[in-house]
């Protein structure tokens, strides 16, 4: 009986414990993103390139409060792009035979919508009381704290803290696609400080072990004058 009892109360303080530290990492990833400043904002727009088996190409992406987003890619002079205007997204891709603008399906939203800095999965997901602290584990040498993170959907997302910097290093999950489960990874190498905010700099991505590429920006503008009609189909046809 008295075993029980003391097991009982050690489960309870394990989850009270476990409950106080994710509240504090929230609290120092909130700061040392400076989230605060980046709620000031109203457009982002970053510049730079990304690479694939060994391509660079051209990319840009825009963003405009509260959800507008253009993502821009150009390969061999053909430019393909992916944006969302804050009700439909679409997709401009040539290299697929879509000249005009597809609209993308609700399902396949989330992929752009990912794009949009103003927002954090990390945070909301929080605040719906979706995400779970998994313990910790080691990023390149380093020790970061394992949250699993799931969306509205279900999907599970893993992304690792650092525990010094508080910053994302890191963050893994399970896609399928044509019927083939891949397990992607993003590392983010190195950040970028702008007005106080935290952006991603250098990125390199893996798919099932394999490093595939990645993003490097080396610009990054905050409040840049952006016309709506730059997220609309209009603008493109």
């Amino acid at each position: 009986m008295k075993k029980t009892i003391f097991l009982l109360i050690s489960l309870l303080v394990a989850s009270v414990c476990s409950a106080q530290t994710l509240d504090e990492i929230v609290k120092k990833y909130y700061t040392a993103n400076g989230i605060d400043k980046l709620d000031k904002i109203t457009t982002i727009s970053m510049e730079g390139k990304v690479m694939q088996m060994g391509t660079e190409m051209p990319m840009s992406i825009l963003v405009k409060r509260p959800d507008k987003v253009k993502v821009a890619i150009a390969y061999n002079g053909i430019e393909i792009i992916t944006m969302f205007d804050g009700v439909r997204g679409y997709m401009i891709n040539p290299l697929a035979g879509m000249e005009d603008p597809v609209e993308i399906p609700a399902e396949q939203l989330g992929s752009v919508q990912e794009y949009n800095m103003f927002r954090s999965s990390f945070l909301d997901a929080f605040k719906a009381e979706r995400v779970k602290l998994e313990g910790e584990e080691e990023v390149d040498g380093k020790p970061a704290f394992k949250v699993a993170i799931t969306d509205e959907a279900g999907t599970v997302t893993y992304a690792y803290i650092d525990k010094d910097s508080f910053l994302t290093v890191k963050t893994a999950r399970k896609v399928n696609q044509m019927g083939q489960d891949m397990e992607v990874e993003s590392y983010v190498k190195e950040y970028a400080e702008v007005d106080g905010v935290m952006f991603g700099k250098v990125i390199t991505q893996f798919v099932n072990g394999m490093e595939l590429g990645g993003m490097v920006f080396d610009k990054i503008e905050l409040n840049k004058e952006i016309e709506d009609s730059v997220f609309t189909v209009e603008q493109d046809i």
